[in-house]
């Protein structure tokens, strides 16, 4: 019998809940042939037809909301009533490409001389994605919904720490009429490669860390195999002399502390000009007060434990070195569990410092002060990351005009934080990953552009 090692725990009680066996050879075997023989048929369905399983996915989805949140938040402790909002995202998504993903995928026209020519967008196949912890529901869906609506069968293998959310998508899938188009399975890193490499699978979807997805890529390079990679982020959150201070400083705790600060897109190097960097950090200490750790079934708790005891000891090794270094913790910093670091504020911060050039996922908050806009774009690029932006200005015009076209990053938010919006592209550049998820080019990530001329 396989090691039992997908281990469902809970963060916040340490309670082993239950463990799992990897899927057998022959399970994973049955799961790429029946996925096969599922895109022969399903591909073949008008998007009214696919549209139709989608929409009751979406009903499903929020008819279940509570039992699929409860399962979110005893497994990786995000507080019960943030888990209910992302099931309602997910709904949400499949309501959208239900909608509209045939006119995304409505054949680009060119006007030629001597004919006429067009690009249909068809489905390659089978996919593997591959998803993380920290969105476990809205990963998923955000990366598979829009590729089921053009036609693609996925197989999923969700990470290990999320058994039973993993088993609860693949069952309301499978309620929805998608027992075979949508299947969950838990590989090891070994099988990971044997089915990115299987001739079956067309394609491969992860969000994860840069050396995972260097991994993917490689094994997909190698098979010529197209593949879709959501990475890290260090995100740059960059204050200027003449905004909201207030609001700017509640929109980088609420966003800072999403999910314990376990989000990729999540603004992690404050930087701050230097007339408005005192009143910056007062408002952000007053801000961060009204964040206290509780037991994340509770619907008044705000702030729930990181996922992993691993994940509090790199940060807060990321937080010892730099201090190490000569950076000041002035609020917070006290690790108070194996699953909790108070929300911990820092100054006296240089770029070379782990809490500025590392991807750091946790309630981290490195304060860096710029004498100039010039000064905190070239901070905001020094990082290996391009996933996200964000920049708070009263003068919206400059920021677009001059700016932005600086700034080395995939999405950039003026006046409000980084965010995956349902009908929008997503994703980044440098080592934040490749492609896109979402809107008309995400949908697009895993078709057959095929070119069409007809000779007048």
């Amino acid at each position: 019998m396989a090691q039992r090692v997908y281990a469902s725990k809970n963060p916040y009680t340490h309670e082993l809940l239950e463990t799992y066996e990897f899927t057998s050879p022959e399970e994973l075997e049955n799961t790429i042939n029946a996925s096969q023989l599922a895109f022969q048929s399903f591909s073949k369905l008008s998007f009214q037809a696919r549209a139709e399983k989608i929409r009751l996915l979406g009903s499903l989805i929020r008819e279940r909301k509570n039992h699929l949140a409860r399962l979110m938040t005893i497994e990786m402790g995000k507080p019960i009533t943030h888990s209910i909002s992302e099931i309602l995202k997910c709904a949400e998504c499949c309501d959208y490409y239900a909608e509209n993903a045939e006119k995304l995928l409505h054949p680009i026209t060119y006007d030629l001389p001597d004919g006429r020519s067009y690009v249909r967008f068809e489905p390659v196949g089978p996919l593997l994605v591959i998803m993380p912890f920290n969105f476990p529901y809205w990963t998923p869906f955000k990366a598979v919904v829009p590729h089921l609506m053009s036609g693609n069968t996925i197989i999923l293998k969700h990470d290990e720490n999320m058994p039973q959310v993993s088993a609860a998508i693949d069952q309301i899938t499978t309620d929805a009429g998608l027992e075979h188009e949508f299947k969950s399975v838990r590989l090891t890193i070994e099988q990971i490669g044997q089915v990115i490499a299987d001739k079956r699978v067309q394609g491969v979807h992860i969000t994860g860390s840069v050396r995972a997805g260097r991994s993917v890529a490689e094994i997909a390079g190698r098979n010529l195999k197209k593949c879709v990679l959501e990475l890290g982020g260090s995100d740059p959150f960059i204050v200027l002399r003449d905004c909201n201070i207030k609001n700017a400083a509640k929109s980088a705790v609420i966003r800072r502390l999403n999910a314990c600060g376990q989000v990729c897109i999540a603004p992690k190097r404050f930087i701050i000009e230097e007339p408005v960097y005192d009143e910056f950090y007062h408002e952000l200490i007053q801000e961060l007060e009204n964040w206290k750790f509780g037991d994340p079934l509770n619907e008044a708790t705000k702030l729930g434990p990181l996922a992993r005891e691993d994940i509090l000891t790199n940060i807060a090794g990321q937080v010892e070195r730099s201090v190490n270094m000569g950076a000041q913790v002035v609020y917070g910093g006290r690790v108070l569990s194996s699953t909790q670091l108070e929300p911990t504020v820092m100054i006296n911060i240089t770029q070379d410092m782990p809490v500025m050039k590392e991807e750091t996922f946790g309630p981290v908050f490195p304060l860096y002060k710029v004498g100039s806009v010039e000064e905190a774009i070239e901070v905001a690029n020094n990082t290996e990351y391009g996933l996200g932006a964000t920049i708070y200005t009263v003068d919206v015009q400059r920021a677009e005009e001059e700016i932005i076209p600086k700034i080395q990053a995939g999405m950039i938010f003026i006046n409000d934080v980084t965010k995956s919006l349902v009908p929008v592209p997503f994703g980044g550049i440098k080592n934040s990953g490749l492609g896109r998820e979402l809107g008309e080019i995400g949908i697009r990530e895993f078709t057959v552009m095929k070119t069409v001329f007809v000779k007048s």
